[in-house]
């Protein structure tokens, strides 16, 4: 079990690499190689989901982690993109304002796995990320015939990627608004503790017992979030 979960969480890591290599592949190679490492970042996404649940290896640190790898890729893609097109800017401030709605609902032990909308939600942003990033430097896919090369260089710019990145920013949107429904839902449930709870110091035992532990994972999943399962783990 110990070697499945490395393998995993080496694969979430693969994308923390592609964050900090994103910005010297755009500057070096340009937007062409950049789609392909975003390609091959955002596959890893779901092949560590599928290894996970293969190998019933899920745990509340791979949640985490995996999350995490996801905000950060995601975000310094759009960062880059703003390189391109100001219409990044859009989806970098929806997904920051994403980001804070999750991190009340932790706050207030609500609740923080993704819902459908949010699965959706990635894999459509990944889709316009690659695709942008492609389109902008389309004149190296010499695979392509030369007039859908030609027809995508003489297009506008603007308006192309104003079209590429729409998906992106309606899903942010809609993600948003979910989460922020969820609040309201779950803070008039009488099975939430709306109260915040205390941070507090964690072994190595309960790390293992509780965070690395998939068969907790998969009791507690659909409970409570991380920082309430912690606290119960010690009850």
């Amino acid at each position: 079990m110990v070697f499945k979960l490395l393998i995993i969480n080496l694969l979430t890591f693969i994308r923390v690499i592609g964050t900090i290599i994103l910005v010297p592949i755009y500057r070096t190679y340009g937007g062409y190689y950049t789609s392909i490492l975003a390609l091959i970042c955002y596959l890893t996404d779901s092949i560590d989901g599928i290894l996970a649940r293969k190998f019933k290896a899920s745990t509340f640190f791979g949640s985490l982690f995996d999350g995490a790898a996801d905000k950060l890729f995601t975000i310094m893609n759009f960062i880059v993109l703003y390189l391109i097109t100001p219409y990044a800017i859009i989806p970098i401030v929806i997904e920051l304002l994403i980001v804070l709605v999750q991190v009340m609902k932790y706050n207030y032990n609500y609740n923080v796995q993704s819902n459908m909308v949010g699965k959706v939600k990635t894999w459509i942003l990944a889709i316009c990320v690659i695709l942008t990033f492609f389109v902008s430097d389309i004149t190296k896919a010499t695979f392509l015939p030369l007039e859908f090369r030609n027809l995508i260089i003489n297009a506008s710019r603007t308006s192309l990627y104003f079209w590429l990145l729409t998906p992106a920013i309606v899903m942010e949107f809609l993600t948003l608004i979910s989460y922020i429904r969820e609040i309201f839902t779950e803070s008039n449930s009488s099975k939430i503790v709306k109260e915040k709870t205390n941070n507090s110091k964690v072994s190595w035992t309960d790390f293992k017992n509780v965070w690395l532990n998939p068969e907790y994972y998969a009791k507690h999943k659909n409970d409570v979030n991380i920082k309430k399962v912690t606290k119960i783990s010690k009850k």
